[in-house]
């Protein structure tokens, strides 16, 4: 794998910070964690980077240790029980910030999700009590801005992702047969990507998803944590992958359909394979991203599917998967070759089933370069 220069990564978001009149970065976001330290960091943490360059991290002291060896070129304060918000006001006022102007990880304007790891408001309320001259702003486009556009080191590790992806499908798309649970179609899946080198299963909706039926079918529904129900003849199956490697995300979903659709679930299919082949094409750059959405929902729109089809289209995808662009009408966001996305179509009817699509794709110069090798369409099983 190409090196990944932390040093470098660290010294951008600084001038970042600068450019946008801050005088440092407090980051919370798990991606932002990941992305400027190389260890993995589940738990409570912070990494501060003030606008003049200097980058340490705070972090939980039962896990310290292995950060410490796992990262790159770490500084890192440890804290105990609760005392989070106080150890950054000691950071802060260490570097004479006790009344700078700082950007915060709060939210992401328009996303429903929340990114893991964003400011809690007890922090928030804890941090303005203790510094009250102090300037706090969200500041999640600090390094957004930064993330946006991957480099090849990135784009090296997300194909890799995307390749696990492809075999974790495959494997549990061979083990999808009528009386198999959807946990057992899960645990093949997990068991194929972990022999593939994924750590975790990054998912807050429960690491691998599997969904048949009737539970396809949920309005809005898109999610399907796996159940021992059994698989049954003539229906829908959603598998929806989570890999995670060298701290970079793979987010793949796709229908299958195990037997002969009916009228009604065939018309489904044609309407969501168009709409995906639509936003696979909308995908060039320079154009706006709510464009890009408008374009799927036209097409939901001509086949009278509105109601059940998503005006969500995807997100961005590297060391986190609540990140910018996020693939809607309120996106401020163009297309620019760089960005990896995860494009995703959603279409969920109740009483005939459902068929959701997250696709990790590359904006080259020309358009949409899938990553993966599987084709974005229904897979039909005899």
């Amino acid at each position: 794998m190409l090196p990944i220069d932390f040093q470098a990564r660290r010294k951008r978001v600084a001038q970042h910070a600068r450019e946008l009149g801050f005088d440092a970065y407090l980051g919370t976001r798990q991606g932002a964690l990941h992305y400027l330290s190389g260890a993995f960091m589940p738990w409570r943490g912070a990494v501060l980077v003030t606008a003049s360059g200097h980058c340490e991290f705070i972090y939980w002291a039962m896990d310290a240790a292995r950060v410490r060896a796992e990262g790159h070129d770490m500084d890192v304060h440890e804290f105990e029980f609760a005392d989070f918000p106080q150890l950054i006001r000691q950071r802060l006022e260490h570097h004479g910030l006790a009344q700078g102007k700082v950007a915060l990880d709060l939210a992401h304007p328009g996303a429903a999700q929340i990114a893991p790891g964003m400011l809690t408001a007890a922090e928030f309320f804890s941090l303005s009590g203790q510094l009250p001259k102090a300037r706090f702003e969200n500041g999640v486009d600090v390094i957004d801005d930064l993330m946006l556009i991957k480099d090849a080191a990135e784009i090296e590790r997300l194909r890799h992702a995307a390749e696990v992806s492809d075999y974790g499908f495959e494997q549990g798309m061979n083990a999808v047969r009528a009386g198999a649970t959807e946990n057992e179609i899960a645990g093949e899946i997990e068991r194929a990507i972990r022999q593939r080198g994924s750590t975790w299963s990054w998912a807050v909706t429960g690491g691998t998803e599997v969904g048949a039926g009737e539970r396809t079918g949920f309005l809005r529904g898109v999610t399907q944590q796996a159940t021992d129900r059994p698989i049954g003849r003539d229906e829908f199956v959603i598998l929806d992958l989570h890999p995670l490697l060298d701290l970079y995300m793979a987010d793949t979903a796709l229908p299958i359909f195990l037997g002969r659709p009916t009228e009604a679930q065939a018309a489904l299919i044609d309407c969501w394979e168009e709409t995906v082949q639509t936003m696979l094409a909308a995908l060039t750059p320079g154009r706006a991203i709510a464009d890009c959405a408008r374009r799927g929902i036209a097409v939901f729109e001509k086949h009278g599917l509105a109601e059940f089809g998503l005006p969500l289209f995807g997100h961005g995808l590297g060391t986190c998967a609540r990140t910018r662009p996020f693939i809607n009408l309120r996106s401020h966001d163009e297309v620019t070759p760089g960005m990896v996305v995860a494009l995703g179509t959603h279409l969920y009817r109740p009483g005939l089933g459902g068929m959701r699509l997250e696709y990790p794709v590359l904006i080259g110069e020309h358009g949409a370069e899938p990553l993966l090798r599987t084709e974005a369409r229904v897979h039909r099983l005899p």
